[in-house]
């Protein structure tokens, strides 16, 4: 028995299999310290909308300065006040080593 008929190349999955669409409100928000205001007001949005979950995207900075962590932990208090969490999505080195060093990848959830 060969491998191509163990694991045909193209499966077609009924429509009760297949996956659940992304919405849009679902999608991480940008995380721009330049402008922080909107951020926050799309943090607050979704935390309105009662998200257990609000996931920030940092693959755009190049670094966190100290400005950048207070304006996550800042964002981190508000969603908890609400019962929520923040999660970060970032794969640069960089910034998961300042996130390690100052310990808050303890405290946010990275994804």
């Amino acid at each position: 028995m060969s491998a191509f008929t163990l694991f045909p190349r193209y499966v077609r999955f009924p429509c009760y299999m297949r996956p659940p669409e992304r919405r849009v409100e679902d999608a991480p928000i940008e995380y721009l310290p330049q402008n922080y205001s909107a951020v926050e007001a799309a943090v607050d949005a979704r935390l309105g909308q009662g998200k257990e979950r609000v996931v920030l995207n940092l693959e755009t900075l190049v670094v966190l300065d100290t400005e950048d962590l207070r304006g996550l932990i800042a964002l981190l208090r508000r969603a908890r006040l609400r019962g929520a969490q923040i999660a970060l999505q970032v794969s640069q080195a960089e910034i998961l080593r300042t996130l390690s060093i100052t310990g808050l990848d303890q405290v946010f959830a990275v994804v």
